[in-house]
């Protein structure tokens, strides 16, 4: 039996209650060429054992990975070398896949593989109501890459992102030690700063539950506590051969978790190119009344949780 289409890759941390749902709409895709590769990153409720025992009934390849618990980025650092697909579809722990997604992806498979310009394909996200989240694409935009949909096309909701794994490969998280989240965007923006675009696919591929204790409910708490990887971000950004006023936001952000980061991170404003330096300066005051405003809300939110 061969390598697989696509590997679906899922890092998840004390997910086992989730986990049966994806499961589900796994079970349920009209394109069966695939394996599902489960990173445990460390739980201590039954995810591994869960996982387990579907691996020795299921109909398509499921393979089980045990790691101290890192975050995130960093099960994903060592799952993406183990996964057998050709391509790898990243899918949490707490959302499932439309019937038809892989299916859809699949149909556009042989026009990027054929161009190695094209990384991956980018399709949308909804929600368990049917809603989409975020933008639609552009009108008869057929490809680009993720920085620019961010900074000049102006779409800043979540997408659903499938990556060629040879190009995964090239680009991994990056880790600090005693931190454990950072954005994803950091490697989707350096694959775009590489000279690869996604076909767009103006489809829903993924459904999101966001979960009241997940990553995205918890932005705030996470970009502060782990200030190195934030800031290591948004300096990457700001180097981004965009407008000023398109990278305005992530200058401001930039200040933002600088003030209460400074301390534990080497980045510096006076590391920045002059061009972003001078952005920064702009941005400054706006980023230092952010700043202010995160230290109220979270002081009112730990008064609240008392």
């Amino acid at each position: 039996m061969g390598s697989p289409l696509f590997t679906i890759l899922t890092p998840t941390y004390n997910r086992a209650w989730t986990l049966p749902a994806l499961k589900a709409s796994l079970d349920s895709q009209s394109f069966s060429d695939f394996e599902w590769l489960v990173v445990d990153d460390g739980s201590v409720d039954d995810t591994a054992k869960l996982a387990a025992g579907w691996a020795a009934e299921s109909a398509y390849p499921i393979r089980v990975l045990t790691f101290p618990n890192g975050g995130k980025h960093r099960a994903l650092n060592r799952g993406i070398p183990e996964a057998a697909g050709s391509w790898i579809y990243i899918v949490d722990s707490d959302d499932r896949l439309p019937p038809d997604a892989l299916e859809k992806i699949a149909a556009l498979v042989p026009e990027a593989d054929a161009d190695p310009g094209i990384g991956g394909i980018m399709g949308l996200r909804y929600d368990g109501e049917g809603r989409r989240i975020g933008e639609s694409f552009p009108s008869g935009l057929r490809r680009r890459d993720a920085a620019t949909l961010t900074f000049v096309d102006g779409l800043r909701g979540d997408k659903a992102e499938v990556f060629k794994a040879s190009v995964l490969r090239r680009f991994p998280f990056p880790e600090f030690q005693g931190e454990k989240f950072i954005t994803e965007c950091v490697v989707w923006f350096r694959i775009a700063a590489a000279g690869f675009d996604l076909l767009l696919l103006d489809e829903a591929i993924y459904l999101c539950e966001y979960q009241e204790d997940g990553l995205s409910a918890k932005s705030l708490e996470l970009r502060l506590s782990n200030p190195c990887g934030t800031l290591l971000f948004y300096a990457e950004e700001l180097a981004l051969p965009y407008s000023p006023l398109s990278l305005f936001r992530e200058a401001v952000n930039f200040v933002r978790f600088f003030l209460p980061g400074r301390k534990r991170c080497r980045a510096r404003p006076s590391k920045l190119p002059l061009r972003a330096k001078l952005l920064v300066a702009v941005a400054a005051p706006a980023g230092l009344a952010a700043a202010i405003r995160d230290s109220l809300a979270l002081a009112a939110g730990k008064k609240r949780s008392r």
